[in-house]
């Protein structure tokens, strides 16, 4: 019977065997990393869609109490106080009605990063 000895048999990993699954990971990084960020922009686009969207409806309500669309709102403040809308939480996005003459009207949502969402109203037609 032959002896073993333990202390001279080594377990692990080889150099080779490591660089190769760090090029694995690296690959699937730079696939996923693109793919993430493209379903975090989407997300943060249907934010400010759904904010966009809800200051419409106060818009229709002001319009039916004054005969004509709100406009030419500069900030979240003047929105508020003339129809009404309020978000609920200060997430750094700015929102601006842009004038005109009462018939039509532009929201912009403009998040953090820069990136604005216009959409011209009653037609609902990007800007």
């Amino acid at each position: 019977m032959r002896a073993t000895n333990a202390a001279a048999r080594q377990t692990g990993f080889t150099l080779i065997e490591l660089m190769i699954a760090i090029g694995i990971i690296a690959i699937l990084s730079a696939v996923a990393l693109p793919i993430y960020n493209q379903y975090v922009e989407t997300g943060e686009e249907g934010k400010l869609a759904n904010n966009v969207s809800t200051i419409e409806v106060f818009q229709e309500r002001f319009l039916m109490r004054n005969g004509f669309y709100a406009n030419d709102l500069a900030d979240i403040a003047a929105i508020t106080a003339a129809t009404g809308w309020n978000p609920r939480a200060n997430d750094g996005v700015t929102y601006s009605i842009a004038a005109s003459d009462g018939t039509l009207y532009q929201i912009t949502a403009t998040d953090p990063g820069g990136a604005p969402f216009c959409i011209e109203y009653p037609a609902k037609d990007p800007c």
